[in-house]
């Protein structure tokens, strides 16, 4: 990708506050000005050893490849509109802890149960996750939980043991080994508190400690193709 920056200064940028504990999300619309580049970057050496690769301590269900260096460089200035939408006024640094180009692959009968399952990637409050789509619509966007038993939105680290206790023993109670799927609405552990579509360009953010899942659509065929499969950039930014 070019070293000019990306960032759309028509971007549209919409502030959402959902569930009962008010977590913040940030959806921005025609998000880049490269987006068509990027999607190039991703097809790049795709029969290439250095292309998408699973990772064995990865639990996402499907392939990644580091995105751009200079894509983390550009996210960097979102910094404003993070700051003040996720309550770090009092922060001055931010850093892309992680970036990469990701694809769900696995089919539904290879997922974990925790594959299958809204998650959360951290306990800490100083990170946010964004998911930049790079694919339409009908591949599915990302939706927000609200764990039933708990009453739980987000997992903090005071919360991190009793939830993993209880999770761990409702999962093997539902047997979610037996009917593997993905989640994309409520079940009968977790009740669905946001749902937010996928769209070209469109950059969502939260906090990492928020439950969520994709919403990914096996019908489409998991393709582990950039140019037909679920293409995203995932990120974590971490705030000092």
């Amino acid at each position: 990708m070019t070293s000019a920056t990306f960032l759309n200064p028509a971007m549209k940028v919409t502030r959402l506050v959902v569930g009962n504990e008010r977590i913040p999300v940030l959806v921005i619309d025609d998000l880049s000005l490269n987006y068509n580049e990027l999607i190039a970057c991703a097809c790049e050496n795709v029969n290439h050893s250095s292309a998408f690769t699973a990772s064995n301590g990865d639990l996402y269900p499907g392939v990644r490849k580091p995105s751009p260096a200079n894509y983390s460089e550009q996210l960097k200035e979102l910094l404003p509109i993070l700051k003040s939408s996720f309550n770090f006024i009092d922060s001055n640094d931010m850093k892309v802890v992680f970036s990469a180009f990701s694809i769900a692959t696995t089919p539904e009968t290879k997922l974990r149960p925790i594959q299958m399952l809204p998650h959360f990637d951290t306990p800490s409050v100083n990170q946010l996750a964004a998911v930049h789509f790079l694919c339409a619509k009908a591949y599915g966007g990302t939706s927000l939980y609200r764990h039933k038993a708990s009453g739980f939105e987000r997992i903090t680290q005071q919360r991190l043991a009793p939830y993993r206790a209880m999770i761990k023993q409702q999962a093997i109670a539902q047997r979610l080994h037996e009917r593997p799927s993905y989640i994309s609405s409520d079940t009968t552990l977790f009740e669905q508190i946001a749902s937010l579509e996928a769209k070209p360009n469109r950059l969502i953010v939260y906090p990492s400690n928020a439950l969520h899942s994709g919403n990914i659509n096996p019908d489409l065929g998991l393709s582990s193709n950039p140019s037909t499969g679920r293409l995203t950039i995932s990120s974590f930014l971490a705030f000092g």
